[in-house]
Order: C-alpha cells, then sequence, then structure tokens
C-alpha cells in the first residue's frame, strides 16, 4: 500500500512488459510516463509543481516535386493550346489527339473534356507527380474507356509547375500529348 493508502500494481520479478508503439504515440507516452514519474515520485515534494518538455518533429512537410516525365509518344503540336473558361476540349481521330500540347497556369483546376471520334475506345492518363503512368497519383478520365462516339472528363489541377505528359491507355505508343503548368498566367 501507498502512503495514501492506494495499491500499486506490482510485477513479478524477472516479468517484462513490452509495448510496441508508432513515432507519434511513443513521444506522447514519453511524455506521459515522464509526467507520472515526476508526479509520483518522492511524498517530500508534494507542493511543487514540475515542467516537462518533450521534443516534437517541427520540421515542414516535404515540398512535392514532380519527377521526369516520360516523353510523349506522339509528336507535339508547334504551339501550346490555352483552355476555354478552364476547360481543355480534346478530340480523338485516327489514333491521334488533337490538340496535344496545352499550357495551364499553376493550382487553376481544369476540366479536360475528350471526345473519341475514332473507331475505337480511348482514354486520356495524365501522369503523375511521380512521372509514372498506371500509379495512384494519376489522372484519367470518367469512363476509362471512352467508346466511339463517346466523351469523357478529368479534372486536373496542378499543385507542381512543369510539363506533365499524358497518354491512351489502349494506344500508348502512338497517342500521346503534354500540359506545361506554369506558376504565372499560361
Amino acid at each position: 500500500m501507498s502512503p495514501t493508502g492506494a495499491s500499486r500494481p506490482r510485477l513479478s520479478p524477472g516479468r517484462n512488459i513490452v509495448v510496441k508503439f508508432g513515432r507519434s504515440a511513443a513521444l506522447g507516452t514519453a511524455a506521459v510516463v515522464a509526467v507520472l514519474l515526476v508526479a509520483c515520485g518522492s511524498d517530500d515534494k508534494k507542493d511543487t509543481l514540475s515542467t516537462v518538455t518533450v521534443a516534437q518533429d517541427t520540421a515542414p512537410a516535404p515540398t512535392p516535386q514532380l519527377q521526369r516525365q516520360a516523353t510523349p509518344t506522339q509528336e507535339l503540336d508547334a504551339a501550346a493550346s490555352q483552355p476555354e473558361n478552364r476547360v481543355i476540349s480534346i478530340g480523338i481521330s485516327d489514333v491521334k489527339f488533337s490538340p496535344n500540347r496545352w499550357s495551364v497556369a499553376l493550382e487553376e483546376p481544369i476540366t479536360i473534356r475528350v471526345t473519341n471520334n475514332d473507331i475505337q475506345q480511348h482514354n486520356l492518363r495524365i501522369a503523375g507527380l511521380d512521372g509514372e503512368f498506371e500509379t495512384q497519383d494519376d489522372a484519367i478520365t470518367d469512363p476509362e474507356a471512352l467508346q466511339p462516339g463517346e466523351s469523357g472528363e478529368l479534372t486536373f489541377a496542378p499543385q507542381v509547375s512543369g510539363n506533365y505528359t499524358f497518354r491512351c491507355d489502349f494506344h500508348p505508343a502512338s497517342m500521346g500529348g503534354q500540359i506545361e503548368v506554369n506558376a504565372g498566367s499560361p
């Protein structure tokens, strides 16, 4: 029994308790344990308050960066087209995107509207920040397969400037393009 009359839990000699925590939980647990150890110390200092300082990870989050993008497989238009009222309209015919080179402003969400005027199915996929296709950060038309005569859309809101590559997943060796994202107005 403790001097206050409360019983304290006892561990048998030779028994260890192992508890695993993530980094945040470990810091929080360390702070609580430190406070309890100070508070549960000797009864000689009942009225003394103690301050416990716990180190925190205050490093800023890393800034996202655009990784190297694949080279578009389709020859790019000579000049970049501009969205109209924040909408990019791309047609598909003869297994080609037209227009296939665009310039947009950074952090300005745009709608990309794709119309399949061809005789086979297509789509449009933009490689994300990792520069790779078929990864979670890609943007792809909805629906993912545009049948002949069908249209689809996607919203693209780039957070990092640079050149993003897009392609057709069904014809990646022949259909592609680029969206140039600029910090100022396109």
